[in-house]
């Protein structure tokens, strides 16, 4: 599908599904862009403000090699360092098929293409608002 017809379907999801860009926090969008520029695919960005109390957003990303997971997580890591966010947690290793960034108001989940369809996340937050990486901003 091209950007257009993306950004179309973006467009037809109904509003109270839909997170615009600009309601993510600049610091969660800076980490976005990152994952963006090292070409991971299929990003989410869901809001689970109101919904749990742990986190306030999770970013879901597709990573095809383990290479490109591990320097996507090396540059997210650094993008919210640079806010002065605290890691409290990474999971998984370089070569692993899922890797979990817990910076406790957003999490960052890279999987491998497999891995992502198997554990389907998407599924489990249908309902929330997320916002769809692949988007123009």
């Amino acid at each position: 599908m091209d950007n257009a017809a993306k950004q179309a379907e973006f467009e037809h999801i109904e509003s109270d599904s839909a997170l615009k860009w600009e309601r993510i926090p600049e610091m969660y969008r800076d980490a976005v862009e990152t994952l963006r520029d090292k070409k991971v695919e299929d990003i989410r960005v869901y809001d689970l403000r109101g919904f749990t109390p742990f986190c306030d957003f999770v970013i879901l990303g597709t990573a095809m090699s383990s290479a490109q997971a591990s320097v996507a997580r090396t540059s997210a890591t650094g993008a919210l360092k640079e806010h002065d966010l605290k890691l409290y947690g990474l999971e998984g290793e370089d070569d692993s098929n899922w890797m979990l960034i817990d910076f406790w108001d957003v999490v960052i989940h890279l999987f491998r293409p497999e891995t992502r369809k198997y554990y389907n996340l998407e599924a489990l937050w249908a309902d929330l608002p997320w916002w769809p990486g692949d988007v123009e901003v």
